[in-house]
């Protein structure tokens, strides 16, 4: 038996290709995928529009937030952030229910200085040492509110066992 060559059968005519068999599929007509072709572009709208505009608003938000109002100097807008960073923290340490809550109670808490924090970029960066201070005050929010789900995540069993345990010596007679 030879394996290559003429003998071998592989330079034989190949006889009737598929689509002239008499078992294969008739061709689609031109009116069926040019509406196959259009129900395809449909969906691929309905799906991409939405989905570039919702990107666009992301994007938008990310990158170009809305200033707020903006404080009457950069001190003042400096000391605004630290005085909401306290009352976060103090906030943040009277939940006792987890991390979810005490973040969510500490991010509330920031007041309005934070919501203003965008306005204070131009104000700040006039003077190297108020830009600077500026840093410095958001690297401390980010530690404070790491702090917050560390603490929360390790004290809210013991919150929770030390409030069942004032409630029993409450009840109990001296």
């Amino acid at each position: 038996m030879q394996t290559s060559g003429p003998q071998a059968g592989f330079d034989r005519w190949p006889g009737a290709v598929l689509k002239d068999h008499p078992m294969a599929r008739p061709g689609r007509s031109r009116a069926r995928r040019l509406g196959r072709r259009l129900g395809i572009g449909v969906f691929a709208l309905l799906v991409a529009v939405p989905t570039l505009v919702w990107t666009r608003q992301i994007m938008l938000s990310l990158f170009y937030p809305e200033p707020g109002t903006a404080p009457p100097s950069c001190r003042a807008g400096l000391l605004g952030l630290l005085q909401g960073l306290e009352r976060a923290r103090m906030a943040a340490r009277t939940e006792s229910e987890g991390e979810r809550q005490s973040l969510e109670r500490f991010r509330a808490a920031l007041g309005p200085a934070w919501e203003g924090r965008g306005s204070l970029d131009a104000l700040c960066e006039r003077e190297p040492k108020d830009g600077n201070r500026l840093r410095e005050i958001d690297a401390l929010r980010y530690a404070e509110e790491h702090a917050v789900r560390y603490e929360a995540t390790a004290l809210a069993h013991q919150r929770r066992r030390a409030r069942e345990l004032e409630q029993e010596l409450s009840l109990e007679p001296q």
